[in-house]
């Protein structure tokens, strides 16, 4: 009987393993899709781009309102404490972008001041009324000091604007 060393067995293994890694395909990375703009090239002007963005703003304020309009196919749902809670807290973490956007473009806050930190994943879900008082609770604490510096800076510019020293009161 006739043994073979074990770099003698594998010498095969291993020149049959590179025969299949040479032949099999390389998957080439992924590239995201390329996103083409809305104005066609020879119209790219600051000016036209501005346009059609704008028409954006108007055309989500008018969906707003309609959703708004439209009775709610789950009541239930859309009395929940919990939910009305949930989607004020998404609500006001999409506002705050806005305050930003005008705070910043009035010179109210300017420079590092006017960057966001990352927003959680929870404010791009969908509300629900599955979410518990504690979680929903250290998501308001989240609003809060992220909006401060902007609500802020809005507030005291509205108190002095109007002469109204309770400009943002809520009370």
């Amino acid at each position: 009987m006739r043994f073979m060393t074990l770099p003698a067995l594998l010498v095969p293994v291993f020149a049959l393993g590179l025969g299949a890694c040479a032949t099999m395909p390389v998957d080439a990375p992924e590239q995201p899709p390329q996103q083409l703009g809305n104005t066609p090239p020879e119209d790219l002007d600051p000016f036209v781009v501005m346009i059609g963005a704008e028409r954006w703003i108007v055309i989500l304020g008018r969906a707003l309102e309609g959703a708004i309009e439209a009775p709610s196919a789950v009541p239930d749902l859309s009395d929940s404490d919990l939910y009305r809670t949930d989607a004020a807290l998404k609500s006001g973490a999409a506002m705050v972008i806005e305050l930003r956007n005008m705070v910043c473009a009035r010179g109210l806050l300017t420079g590092e001041a006017c960057k966001l930190p990352a927003f959680p994943a929870w404010t791009h879900e969908p509300p629900n009324a599955t979410t518990s008082l504690e979680v929903l609770d250290q998501r308001s604490a989240w609003l809060s000091e992220v909006m401060d510096p902007f609500t802020t800076a809005g507030c005291e510019a509205g108190r002095k604007a109007t002469s109204d020293y309770q400009f943002c009161s809520v009370e």
